[in-house]
């Protein structure tokens, strides 16, 4: 039997009884308790750890606090900073002579809360706090203010309304008052005020006050206009709530730069009232006038009608078939390349001609033979399109092409229109319409160009819409300077071709532009209208226009006018030069119309006056009777004083001065006010400045003088022109 004592080396322990306790693994035999083992591997494994730990952690401070500190930084602001957007002002435009045509103006929106009116506290300007009732305030604004009965009612109705916005838009001023009164808030707006002319409104366009840019100009130049907006931070309470912070600073908003146009308002409203009366008088469904300055390409007024109402900027967007006013052109061309004289004849077969098999061409004015000068006097058909076939197809697109026509004039307008003209070849009836203004489209700012070049010795100019543009501080960032596109005449033919178009206003086709003192050069068309369905012509419509240039010598204006329509007489050089001589007449007759008047008065005709007719023996007799019935009313003659003595000798002290008491000042002349009965208010205010009164319009047609006809007022007083009542 072996003991557990034998000493062998396989002995095992004997088994443990089940709730009896075993000897612990490894116990000493001495009885004496030894701890576990510690693992060094896995004690590394958990300091590793802790310190890797620790960096990811410093790291993500380090990223968060330092890498990422600005993105941070702006998330916070995001959450707790409000930025509320402040629009800028947007810039004026305004006409050539300084007139402010469209502003943005700051306006005030009154809001009510009914059921909040009432006593309020309030520190006056003298700093004594006064108690004010917001009802009796509001309700003595709305008097003054003129705000209509219904929006009064809702003002102070408590039970069906808690928030009532008045439509209307007030001055700042106005309703200062009522600014810190318990129910009221003021809203301040931006408004955009357009006080235009009716016929130039479509070419400012429109845009919004707060920047949003719709037609004309407005649009075309909406970067320069809008400005650039600004932004104030607030910042967010636990209400929602908005609080300013002085540790946020704003941002201000830069107003738009302002733009001054080559308009004259006083000569488009001369265009447009010319217009109007062309109009009534020949019962035309529409109209266009154009004024261009031949020196520089400046649009110095555009009015343009359909049936009664002013239409947005036709002269630059609708082109048309301008018949016979192209006809200087071709020839123009012709004597610059020397395949004409200007005294070289055509046969013009006695006003008409069949041209092969194509075309029966007819003349007014009938006659066997026309010299070049008269085929542009009278407007030859059969002349021009003879002088025409001397071109070819190329030559005829490149003298048009040259003249501006087919192409954008590169004006400042969004929606310009470029004509039409045709590459070649062309076929012959093709080539000879072309040369008489058919079969090709151009507008009247693209003729008035080519006029402009004729006028001005042979350049053709980029027509412009804007003089300047302005910053806020009155800085130029551009001004408009004179640009030639290209030569397209020599300076002899240019002068050549205004003599011509002197002759057709002095005796040729449009003698009803002519002036008595001042010489006027033109050329009329008188065009058929497309049917609207664009097949074939309609019989008795007609384009009637007139182009002409003034003075002829030395030009200041080129206009293009045109009437759609005419009943009665169609004929363009009676219609359209009549309303052309109406308005140079206005022109001349207004101080601010730009024109040169040195220059004027330098070239004017002298007026003859008719010599007396001669008087019957009864009327020498009438005469007589009446010269010594004048003669008997004559005041007599104030008897001659007797000369005071005087002393031979005069020693005077020198300084020398008068007594206070003989310095007097002269007293200012004085003279009725005339009467303008029956005068238009254009008229009266020429009436009212030849006297020597400064005038006020203040609105109406046939108006009346306050003071009335016939008070003696002191010379340069203003004369205030209203409608009678």
């Amino acid at each position: 039997m072996i003991g557990p004592f034998s000493g062998r080396s396989d002995a095992r322990p004997a088994p443990s009884v089940p709730g009896s306790r075993a000897p612990l693994a490894g116990a000493a035999a001495d009885g004496e308790s030894q701890g576990p083992a510690i693992s060094h591997a896995r004690a590394s494994v958990v300091h590793i750890s802790l310190v890797l730990f620790a960096a990811a952690v410093v790291a993500k401070s380090a990223q968060l606090q330092i890498v990422a500190h600005e993105r941070w930084r702006k998330e916070a602001e995001r959450q707790h900073v409000v930025d509320v957007q402040v629009l800028p002002p947007r810039g004026a435009i305004l006409d050539a002579t300084g007139t402010v045509l469209v502003e943005t103006r700051e306006e005030v929106q009154i809001i009510v809360e009914p059921h909040k009116l009432g006593l309020t506290r309030r520190k006056g300007v003298d700093g004594t706090v006064r108690t004010v009732d917001s009802r009796v305030a509001l309700r003595k604004a709305f008097k003054e203010l003129r705000v209509p009965d219904k929006w009064v009612k809702r003002a102070f109705n408590r039970r069906e309304y808690k928030w009532v916005e008045l439509p209307m838009r007030f001055a700042p001023s106005d309703v200062a008052r009522l600014k810190g009164l318990n129910g009221i808030r003021l809203r301040p707006r931006l408004e955009r005020v357009n006080s235009t002319p009716e016929g130039l409104r479509g070419i400012v366009g429109l845009a919004t006050a707060s920047g949003g840019a719709i037609s004309g100009i407005e649009r075309e130049l909406d970067h320069l206009l809008r400005g650039e907006a600004g932004r104030d931070p607030l910042v967010k309470d636990g209400r929602g709530g908005r609080l300013g912070s002085p540790m946020l600073t704003p941002v201000a908003a830069r107003p738009g730069n302002n733009v001054v146009l080559t308009i004259n308002q006083q000569l488009q409203e001369i265009a447009e009232e010319a217009l109007a009366n062309a109009q009534q008088r020949t019962r035309a469904s529409g109209g266009d006038v154009l004024i261009l300055d031949p020196r520089d390409g400046a649009v110095l007024a555009i009015a343009g009608a359909r049936n009664g109402k002013a239409t947005t900027g036709n002269g630059l967007t609708e082109a048309f078939e301008p018949g016979s006013v192209m006809k200087p052109f071709i020839i123009a061309r012709l004597l610059d390349l020397k395949r004409l004289t200007p005294d070289q004849q055509f046969n013009t077969f006695n006003g008409r001609w069949k041209y092969g098999t194509l075309k029966t061409y007819q003349d007014t004015h009938e006659a066997a033979q026309m010299s070049v000068r008269d085929i542009v006097r009278f407007s030859s058909n059969i002349g021009t399109v003879q002088a025409a076939l001397r071109l070819s197809d190329a030559e005829e697109y490149e003298a048009l092409r040259d003249f501006g026509f087919g192409v954008p004039t590169g004006v400042s307008y969004p929606s310009e229109s470029r004509g039409s003209l045709r590459l070649p070849p062309y076929s012959d009836l093709d080539h000879a319409q072309m040369s008489i203004g058919y079969a090709m489209n151009a507008t009247p700012l693209q003729i008035a160009a080519a006029y402009a070049a004729i006028a001005n010795g042979g350049e053709l100019l980029q027509p412009s819409l804007v003089r300047e543009v302005r910053d806020t501080e009155g800085a130029v960032l551009y001004r408009h300077t004179r640009t030639v596109v290209r030569r397209v005449l020599s300076q002899e033919v240019s002068a050549l071709k205004r003599e011509m178009l002197k002759s057709v206003v002095d005796s040729g086709t449009s003698t009803a532009a002519d002036l008595q003192t001042f010489d006027v050069g033109g050329k009329s068309g008188t065009a058929r209208r497309v049917r609207d369905n664009g097949r074939g012509y309609d019989i008795g419509r007609y384009n009637s226009s007139f182009a002409g240039m003034f003075p002829v010598d030395n030009p200041q204006y080129v206009i293009v006018a045109r009437l759609i329509d005419p009943q009665g007489t169609y004929y363009g050089g009676l219609v359209s030069g009549t309303m052309v001589s109406d308005l140079l007449q206005s022109a001349i007759s207004t101080r601010n119309a730009s024109l040169d008047r040195a220059e004027l008065a330098r070239i004017a005709r002298p007026m003859v006056a008719p010599a007396p007719k001669a008087l019957t023996p009864a009327q020498q007799v009438a005469a007589q009777r009446d010269s010594a019935r004048f003669d008997s009313l004559r005041a007599p003659e104030p008897p001659k004083a007797e000369p005071v003595p005087m002393p031979s000798r005069i020693v005077v002290e020198l300084p020398f001065a008068a007594p206070r008491e003989s310095r007097r000042t002269p007293s200012p002349a004085v003279r009725p006010v005339p009467s303008v009965y029956g005068l238009t208010a254009r008229q009266a205010a020429r009436t009212l400045y030849a006297a020597g009164f400064q005038v006020n319009l203040v609105d109406g047609t046939h108006v009346r003088t306050r003071p009335a006809a016939g008070v003696v007022v002191r010379t340069g007083s203003t004369v205030q022109l209203e409608s009678p009542r």
